[in-house]
């Protein structure tokens, strides 16, 4: 594969999880389902899905064998199944709910501030100036996005800010526990279990996967076929295909199309409007991914 291809390829993930923080906006206005129903239903079908490209791949039967060796394994998917993947679409899901896909989706890209700061705390050690750097132009940039330059009131709802800010620690979680997971399994094996263990988590909070249909009305489809299919399927399968083909750094770097592509959906779907300072605030923390992935591949840090 070229190397625009695989570019190309995360391009198209980034914008399909943008597409879907969308369609997931659009679902609250359509139905009266909140965010714990949405995460089941989302989490057991695209489970089932990524079942499919296991065994499409040769995963599912390694993976299966792998788990009958060490059937304690289990208890580190169900881990990750709970406090990771589940928990990041929840949380997310629910800043959506409460604000908007566009303003949930900039403040969750703090996540890589916050494994800025998990790291330093871990091996007690001083930031670099970049890595000191990245987290401060990411907390400016999400205070002028949620204030818009007026420090006495908010411009987002509360709610989705602490939503926001707790899926982003979620999504620090899932990144650094699975990773030796990642070395026994294969991608969509580990992502297929783990949905199924997340999705049936929450069945003694909400059991509306018995009651799937009622999902799936003439007003709702679309929405769930951009979450379910283009947001999660076909999302994950372009981003591990890029993922092959490119450096991490390069990988994080394209990524970044999804906080900006979300705000341009934002504009044109829902006709959401930032000020100028709020316009500021969400390139701050766009430049704040960026800037340490350019300098680690530019080979300065």
């Amino acid at each position: 594969m070229s190397h625009l291809s695989a570019v190309l390829f995360v391009l198209l993930a980034g914008t399909a999880w943008a597409a879907s923080g969308t369609a997931a906006q659009h679902f609250y206005t359509q139905s009266a389902h909140v965010p714990i129903e949405l995460t089941q239903v989302r989490l057991l079908l695209s489970s089932a899905l990524f079942f499919l490209l296991a065994w499409w791949s040769g995963g599912l039967k390694r993976g299966v064998r792998s788990v009958r060796r060490n059937p304690r394994i289990l208890v580190q998917l169900a881990v990750h199944g709970t406090l990771g993947i589940m928990f990041v679409q929840y949380s997310y899901f629910e800043g959506i709910a409460a604000g908007d896909a566009a303003a949930t989706t900039v403040i969750t890209y703090t996540s890589p501030a916050m494994m800025i700061l998990y790291l330093v705390l871990r091996h007690r050690r001083l930031p670099s100036a970049a890595e000191a750097g990245t987290v401060i132009v990411a907390v400016a940039g999400v205070f002028l996005l949620v204030t818009g330059g007026d420090f006495g009131r908010l411009s987002v709802p509360v709610a989705c800010i602490v939503w926001s800010l707790v899926s982003a620690i979620a999504f620090v979680f899932a990144m650094i526990y699975p990773m030796h997971l990642l070395r026994l399994f294969d991608r969509f094996f580990l992502l297929a279990v783990c949905m199924l263990i997340g999705g049936l988590a929450l069945l003694p909070l909400t059991q509306v996967i018995l009651n799937v249909g009622s999902f799936f009305t003439a007003q709702t489809w679309p929405d769930l076929l951009i979450i379910i299919g283009i947001g999660t399927i076909v999302a994950f399968f372009a981003f591990n295909v890029g993922l092959r083909w490119l450096s991490p750094e390069e990988t994080a770097i394209t990524a970044t199309i999804e906080p900006v592509a979300s705000v341009i959906f934002a504009w044109l779907i829902f006709d959401t409007h930032f000020v100028a300072l709020q316009i500021v605030g969400i390139v701050l923390v766009i430049a704040a991914i960026l800037t340490p992935n350019l300098l680690r591949k530019w080979g300065r840090i």
